[in-house]
Formats: C-alpha cells, sequence, structure tokens
C-alpha cells in the first residue's frame, strides 16, 4: 500500500496542468524550478515518494533477509537496493531543484550551471538505481531451471524494454529541443508501476525459491 501512495507521489505531472501550465512541457523537473508557481507541492510530493520508497525498501530487506530459503539472496538485494536508491536520489533530485527552466530569458543550460549539473546526476542516479531493481528482478526469474516454461519472467522483461525505450526516447526529444510531454509522462508511468509492483516480485521470487517447484507461474494472476 505505501508503495502505491509513492507511485502517485511519483506521477505528480497531471498536477502541472492546474497549479502552473505555462511551464508543463512535460519535464517534470521545471515543475519543481526556483521562483515557479507551486513548485513547493511537486518538491513536496518527490521527497514524500523517496521516504516511502525509502521505508517499503528496508521492509523488504527485512523480508528477504528473513527468507528461509537463501537462494539468490544477494539478486534480491540488489533489487530492493536499486529501488532504495531510486527513492533517495529522488527525494535528493527535489531538494536541488533547477534555478531556472530551458527557453527562458538569463537561463543557461550547460555544464557552467552547477545546478542542472547536480540535479543532472541525481536524476540519472535515480533512473540507474530503477533500472538495477528491473534487471534484478528479470535475470533471478529468467535464470530459474523452469523459465522456459514460466511466464514469471515476461512482466519484467516487458517492463524493462517499454520503459528503457520512452526514457531513450524523452531524452533525444529534450537534447533536440522538441516536445516531450507524452514520453516523459509514459516513462513516469512506468516507474510508478514497477515502484507498485516491486513487493509482488520479491515475494513472488521468495515463494518460487519456498516451492522448488517447476509449476508454470503468471505473475498476473
Amino acid at each position: 500500500m505505501l508503495m502505491f501512495f509513492a507511485g502517485l507521489l511519483y506521477s505528480s505531472w497531471p498536477l502541472g496542468y492546474w497549479l502552473n501550465p505555462r511551464v508543463d512541457r512535460g519535464l517534470a523537473s521545471d515543475l519543481e524550478a526556483s521562483h515557479q508557481p507551486y513548485s513547493w507541492v511537486f518538491i513536496s510530493m518527490d521527497i514524500a515518494c523517496g521516504i516511502l520508497v525509502g521505508i517499503v525498501s528496508w521492509k523488504l530487506l527485512l523480508i528477504v533477509r528473513n527468507s528461509s530459503n537463501r537462494k539468490n539472496l544477494l539478486g534480491l538485494r540488489v533489487a530492493v537496493i536499486g529501488t532504495g536508491g531510486f527513492g533517495l536520489f529522488t527525494a535528493i533530485d527535489a531538494l536541488l531543484p533547477l534555478n531556472c527552466i530551458e527557453g527562458t530569458p538569463h537561463c543557461v543550460v550547460s555544464l557552467d550551471n552547477s545546478y542542472f549539473v547536480i540535479h543532472g546526476i541525481f536524476s540519472i542516479g535515480s533512473v540507474t538505481g530503477l533500472t538495477i531493481s528491473i534487471v534484478a528482478i528479470w535475470l533471478l526469474l529468467l535464470l530459474r531451471e523452469d523459465a522456459v516454461l514460466s511466464l514469471a519472467h515476461l512482466t519484467p522483461a516487458m517492463f524493462l524494454v517499454v520503459w528503457l525505450g520512452f526514457g531513450a526516447l524523452t531524452l533525444y526529444l529534450v537534447m533536440h529541443n522538441r516536445s516531450s510531454a507524452l514520453s516523459q509522462h509514459v516513462f513516469i508511468g512506468f516507474c510508478c508501476l514497477w515502484l507498485i509492483v516491486l513487493p509482488y516480485f520479491v515475494q513472488l521470487v521468495i515463494r518460487l525459491q519456498n516451492q522448488g517447484t517447476s509449476e508454470v507461474v503468471n505473475p498476473l494472476a
């Protein structure tokens, strides 16, 4: 349940069309930029999201540690810590907002603007953490002996392909000064979905290990 609320908090961009429609070009960071109306709302939501993700990640680590089957324990820890890293970097990123919006007068978007550099580093860190989480869960399910018969590994695989695809598309559009609204909104949506389903997949991996069976598993059932 906490991850569900974390996902809702992270997907704050719909509020931009209402609270600050002038700058809502799809870049969530613009809504948090200094001197923007209601920037504190979006900053607070990202910080709250990071805190909730951190709490859930800690609880999941305890569940993994107390698992009766120690097989693939490292992989599960990597998945959970990656998600925890996402939460941490998201919160820090929100605490260090941009000092201006690209395209506005006197706004320098380059390595000379420390705000953009630092913000970019933590943004990349959050994306990297979530990527590690998805890949780790996918590999844990894919490398099972019954992977050919099981459908369990297909869901994170689809998440990974679509999520990275829209992430790359967003980066391409931003670098070419083209509207990235739809692309980034879909990307953020998949981030939220993964946060919500991660606890289920962690417990699915543990349950499959404890069962030690080759039954066919449908993760969407």
